[in-house]
């Protein structure tokens, strides 16, 4: 296979495919077939053709359609799959298209093996090994193993194999629970792919096997492929990865050398280490359980990675490990070409600074975190054509963590169901692209396209350019705020959004909650042009921030239940110049977080939008989960943290700069009269006093915050009525900068 090669053919795009799946009653897991996005090319080239579970025939338990997180139906694509709970139960597939091989999403409850049994036009042809080890994960960020934790999610998992021959279109294709197989067993999809022969060893390379390397043991092959990396390079060759499972023990460092491989489903590198990292690789935590590993300084460049798979053994979120699949720095003309990433901590985490790598057709599956993040400092990037599926957080990022990344693409690719945040994320920058991509189905604490200054990044310059992309079912109801995120969204956490992000040809699919949302501090020159908004549980537009810039032909048609949910004020939109051609969101809606409402294609009815009213007053913490902003925040300790109903987190001002204010908009006016202010419990946090004000209520005075009597401060007044509150903050003798981990706000 030559470099200029991605995927092995047949190369099936996802718009041309949709037309002839539909025609048989098979969706892809980009999009609704027939989608007229798709029709237009964007996401990925792929070499397969996917059908989902819940159009094969079956005699299973079809599930869903359901769109919680932490749900079986949730997780799956589409929202729904098949449970096969007994013996004699099956999914059989139909092929389109010739394959020879499987690729299949899977559940099986925690702490479960067993096997699968499946046959090729209705003869057993093997059984297949399947495992809950790489999925189920528990409790809080950055999650854990122990089902005591609860919060149990992350339940999938692929597997795949190799048939042994081709089979022609119209073979059936049958996954079956028989005697002594697995239950109960869901099935989400399969991926059906011709896979070409394996690539021959290039004439001008060295071989990883000639240095003692050994296919099919579990001997640790790492000092083999450095001696293979360190002649390559000193002869002026390739290396040279034959067909085979090879175990790394440690990661291997390279700069200016080619590695090929016979092709993802024939040259397999594994092992808890199993990684291939340019220079600039940081250094690892060190326990016996995740063997630490040294810094290495410096960029790598002109390192060219083509054919091979990287399947991991991560069965653990650990941040400080680096335990990903590719990382470093890789600069100078690198790159990243048709490899198979699977069952590592992220695909590719990439450390900056350094200019210059092509990511192409790859496929990024199972991952504990990010599927490919690029960290700070990074440019003149493009990630493109690559399919996603299954990551742990973010599917594609930039983090411009204090050095902004810039000049960077994300194309023409399909990020399919991250578990945590959002399929695509900006965080600062300058200057940077997101076009024709397909993103869907993302699942908590995140939307599908995210715009924002978060996590200390450098702030959002120049101009941000979304164009041209789809997303399908995105947007969640967040597990922390308890309100829904937006298919597309934008967010000042840090600060405000200042640069200017142009948002064109913007299709935004049966949105989980809203379908654009604003929050945090404001959004100052955002420009959308030709959004079509085609169903939205509850909003077209969520505005818990004010926006400025200009909307064009921003249509929405099948929201659930308001053009724009606005507790802000009649000005909160009029920041946002009319162009003319917008329809379909003129309604507008204040109260409490309503339940979506879908249409009848999604099982439910659609429903007139109520009126905009004003709620009855309601009991408890008024300012529980409602929408909250500071002048300022340290990374990592936002806003939000103060209303989220764990006193364990909190909000942090900038430091060294006083006064600081923190303001809570409760959604509608209420009535207060006692504000119960905290900080965490620990003893660790030293007693201090705070001079706060509660702007127009009551003066500033000294209030102390002692663990030995909780943490807690009470301010009481007359009882006022207020939509907003804001809390000024002038003094804190225990840390340089306003600090509160709640606010809670009672009416008696």
């Amino acid at each position: 296979m030559s470099p200029s090669s991605v995927f092995s053919a047949p190369r099936i795009c996802f718009g041309a495919l949709a037309a002839v799946l539909a025609a048989a009653g098979i969706t892809i897991a980009a999009a609704p077939a027939g989608s007229s996005a798709l029709a237009a090319g964007r996401g990925a080239s792929v070499p397969f053709v996917e059908q989902e579970a819940e159009t094969a025939a079956t005699n299973g338990s079809v599930i869903g359609p359901n769109r919680a997180a932490g749900t079986l139906a949730g997780e799956a694509s589409g929202r729904k799959a098949v449970t096969l709970s007994g013996q004699g139960q099956y999914v059989e597939f139909t092929l389109t298209a010739p394959a020879n091989s499987i690729d299949f999403r899977y559940s099986l409850p925690d702490s479960t093996n067993g096997t699968i049994s499946l046959y090729v036009g209705g003869t057993h042809n093997r059984d297949i090994a399947l495992t809950s080890k790489w999925a189920w994960y528990y409790g809080s960020y950055p999650f854990t193993n122990n089902p005591g934790d609860g919060h149990a999610h992350h339940f999938y998992d692929e597997t795949r194999a190799l048939l042994g021959t081709s089979y022609p279109a119209g073979t059936k294709i049958k996954l079956q629970v028989d005697a002594g197989d697995v239950t109960p067993a869901t099935i989400d999809l399969a991926d059906f792919e011709q896979v070409g022969a394996a690539n021959a060893r290039p004439a001008n390379s060295v071989s990883v096997t000639d240095y003692g390397a050994t296919a099919g043991d579990t001997s640790d092959d790492a000092a083999a492929f450095d001696s293979a990396v360190a002649a390559a390079r000193s002869q002026g060759k390739e290396v040279w990865i034959p067909s085979g499972t090879f175990t790394l023990g440690h990661h291997i460092t390279v700069d200016q050398v080619t590695i090929r491989g016979a092709g993802p489903w024939y040259s397999v590198l594994t092992g808890p280490r199993a990684g291939i990292f340019g220079k600039g690789e940081p250094a690892s935590c060190g326990t016996s359980t995740y063997p630490g590993n040294a810094a290495v300084p410096g960029t790598s460049s002109a390192v060219k990675l083509y054919d091979f798979a990287i399947i991991g053994q991560v069965d653990a979120r650990v941040d400080c490990d680096q335990s990903n699949a590719i990382g470093g720095a890789l600069g100078g003309g690198s790159v990243v070409q048709n490899l198979w990433l699977q069952h590592t901590k992220v695909g590719l985490w990439l450390d900056g600074p350094f200019d210059g790598l092509t990511v192409s057709g790859n496929r990024i599956l199972d991952q504990t975190a990010d599927g490919l993040n690029l960290h700070q400092g990074i440019s003149n990037v493009t990630v493109t054509n690559n399919f996603l599926r299954n990551t742990g957080d973010d599917g594609l990022a930039m983090w411009s963590e204090h050095d902004a990344d810039h000049h960077n693409t994300f194309s023409f690719n399909t990020v399919l169901l991250p578990i945590l945040a959002n399929n695509i994320a900006i965080y600062g920058g300058h200057d940077n692209t997101v076009s024709d991509n397909v993103v869907a189905d993302n699942q908590d604490q995140g939307g599908g396209i995210h715009i924002a200054n978060r996590f200390s990044a450098v702030p959002l310059s120049g101009t941000t350019t979304v164009a041209r992309n789809t997303a399908i079912r995105t947007g969640v109801l967040d597990s922390n705020w308890q309100f829904g995120v937006g298919a597309l969204w934008f967010d000042g956490r840090d600060s405000a959004i200042t640069g200017r992000v142009d948002v064109t040809d913007l299709d935004l699919q049966d949105n989980n909650y809203e379908a654009i949302q604003f929050i945090d501090s404001a959004t100052t020159d955002v420009h959308f042009t030709n959004v079509r908004i085609t169903g939205a549980g509850t909003f077209a537009w969520q505005i818990q921030a004010k926006p400025t810039g200009s909307v064009k032909n921003v249509v929405a048609t099948g929201v659930g239940r308001a053009g724009v949910y606005n507790c802000m004020g009649p000005d909160a939109m009029a920041g946002l110049a009319d162009q003319g051609g917008n329809s379909g969101w003129t309604t507008t809606f204040c109260g409490s977080w309503p339940t979506p409402v879908y249409g009848s294609d999604n099982g439910g009815t659609t429903t007139t939008p109520p009126p905009t009213t004003t709620p009855t007053q309601p009991a408890g913490n008024l300012a529980l989960h409602k929408s909250v902003t500071a002048s300022g925040s340290q990374g990592g300790f936002p806003a939000s943290n103060a209303v989220d109903g764990d006193a364990n987190s909190y909000w942090e001002s900038a430091n060294n700069a006083f006064p600081q204010s923190l303001t809570v908009d409760f959604g509608s006016t209420v009535s207060v009269s006692r504000l119960v202010l905290k900080l965490p419990p620990s003893s660790a946090w030293g007693t201090r006093t705070q001079t706060i004000a509660v702007d127009g209520v009551k003066a500033a005075a000294g209030y102390t915050f002692n663990p030995a009597t909780g943490n807690t401060a009470t301010i009481t007044f007359p009882a006022t009525s207020t939509r907003t509150l804001r809390l000024t903050f002038t003094g804190n003798t225990g840390w340089p900068a306003g600090q509160l981990s709640e606010l809670e706000a009672y009416s008696s």
